[in-house]
């Protein structure tokens, strides 16, 4: 991700080119960015590491509601970015996909296990 310049810049972004005016414009000016930032100080001293959000959302591929398969995309989105480049579908990634004959709902933390464990190694 840092080997184009123009993208690299982007990706420190929130270190070196915010606004910071007290207002919240991206998660940067959050309580909990900062609080990651108190709580692990060599992680804050590198701009360059990445910040990342889980998102899920649970659909019926096949528009039925009486249909009891259902699909949950796991997506990570890029956080350093700017407001304006958080969200392109270029910097968001399908870590997984999970799909069966009902719906993960409570359990879901098993499915995340190996992604946790894979993030927290990278």
């Amino acid at each position: 991700m840092f080997a184009n310049a123009h993208d690299a810049k982007d990706f420190t972004w929130y270190a070196n080119g915010r606004n910071c005016d007290g207002m919240l414009h991206h998660p940067a000016d959050s309580s909990q960015w900062k609080k990651i930032n108190h709580l692990y100080l060599d992680f804050k001293k590198e701009a360059r590491n990445l910040r990342l959000a889980l998102a899920t959302n649970e659909m019926n591929p096949f528009g039925s509601l009486s249909n009891q398969n259902s699909s949950c995309p796991a997506l990570l989105v890029i956080y350093n970015l700017p407001p304006w480049l958080c969200m392109k579908r270029k910097y968001i990634m399908l870590s997984m996909m999970i799909t069966g004959p009902r719906q993960p709902r409570n359990h879901i933390d098993v499915y995340f296990s190996p992604l946790i464990e894979d993030l927290t190694n990278l």
